[in-house]
């Protein structure tokens, strides 16, 4: 599969995984009266599982040999959860400072770490086999 077709395919998981990480947020925080910034990790951690699921299983699944699905696994929470740690910040900004609805805001911070977190899954996680 090409780069441009797994951009593709990344962007369709990715927008896949948008609505549990909405649905948990606001979920959490507008039902549940959760602070929004724990609302955030907690939806971000079931858009992880879902987001690696569907890569692993159709968007990488002829580069999934290289490493075994535990290690890829991890190396896509980490990847995710060090991201996650820069839209926190991001996502305070927008709702304190900018007065943003919460799961808008949040909507923002995943449009705007889309490009960086697909050059990282692509050419560490799933990076290709070596050439023989």
């Amino acid at each position: 599969m090409n780069r441009l077709l797994r951009l593709a395919g990344f962007g369709a998981a990715g927008a896949s995984g948008v609505l549990p990480n909405l649905a948990v947020m606001w979920l959490l925080s507008d039902r549940l009266g959760v602070h929004y910034v724990a609302a955030a990790v907690a939806a971000t951690e079931v858009a992880i599982a879902w987001n690696f699921v569907l890569l692993d299983t159709l968007v990488y699944r002829k580069r999934r040999t290289a490493r075994r699905w535990w290690a890829r696994l991890t190396r896509f929470a980490v990847l995710n959860n060090l991201d996650l740690a820069v839209r926190l910040p991001l996502l305070t900004l927008l709702v304190g400072s900018l007065h943003l609805d919460e799961v808008g805001a949040n909507l923002a911070t995943l449009v705007a770490a889309f490009a960086l977190r697909f050059t990282l899954t692509d050419r560490f996680i799933y990076r290709p086999p070596e050439p023989a």
